[in-house]
């Protein structure tokens, strides 16, 4: 039996002495796409920042057997862009900052640049190589990101409120993009309040209440039912549905 693409034991992280994830565990098993839910300050944000190696815990253990044994299997899609407004750069040096080790005396390898235009076509973004990374539309530039986390090949991919903001036309292109990597095998931890955009691509839900976790299983409806809706109910009055 293999191992799971990420294993969390008892993880607890504090952020100026205040207790922000307490005690959560789980798995994360390779081909799985899963909802991460909660209310704001649930720690959602955190855990994903915590995955990557950019917050460290107070105690416990994440474990990545991923790639080789380190944060390089796992790749987090932000929100928002980087702040970057000293040094302009284009759509292709943006999505190229996601690569490691991949520059020779040069510049980039061949096989990186290979890499970059790959990651563009995947997010429908390669008319846009040349193009300052500023002058992106919100959609478009959701989409950079997510091609800058797929030029390491991660096999978790993590994704913080990818639709946020974002007009129906642009929700409508990164659902699709979304589904093309769910088909493609790709993992992914999601994080969003869209859910009724996004509910086919999950297969399970966990979601965070008071710094831990108040439910890990399957998506439910408001009856404790599996959800087969596209639907969603607005405010659930039982722990675990998706809201």
């Amino acid at each position: 039996m293999s191992k799971p693409l990420i294993s969390v034991t008892n993880a607890c992280l504090e952020r100026d002495s205040v207790s922000v994830l307490h005690e959560i565990t789980f798995k994360i098993d390779h081909d799985e796409c899963v909802a991460l839910l909660g209310p704001n300050g649930a720690g959602k944000s955190t855990l994903l920042h915590a995955l990557v190696g950019l917050l460290p815990l107070s105690s416990g253990q994440i474990e990545i057997c991923a790639g080789h044994d380190s944060n390089s299997g796992v790749a987090l899609v932000p929100q928002f862009a980087p702040q970057t407004s000293l040094i302009p750069l284009s759509v292709f040096e943006l999505v190229s900052s996601g690569l490691t080790f991949s520059n020779t005396f040069f510049g980039l390898s061949k096989t990186a640049k290979r890499s970059v235009q790959q990651a563009l076509e995947l997010v429908k973004l390669s008319n846009k190589a040349k193009s300052p990374y500023s002058s992106l539309s919100g959609g478009q530039l959701r989409r950079a990101l997510i091609a800058r986390a797929l030029v390491s090949e991660p096999e978790l991919l993590l994704l913080d409120e990818p639709l946020a903001g974002l007009d129906r036309e642009s929700v409508a292109v990164l659902v699709e993009i979304l589904q093309d990597l769910k088909a493609s095998n790709r993992s992914m931890i999601v994080v969003s309040h869209e859910l009724a955009d996004l509910q086919s691509l999950f297969t399970r839900v966990i979601e965070l209440d008071h710094r831990s976790i108040a439910y890990d299983g399957v998506p439910l409806d408001r009856h404790g039912h599996e959800s087969h809706s596209h639907d969603l109910p607005p405010n659930p009055e039982i722990p675990g549905v998706l809201h």
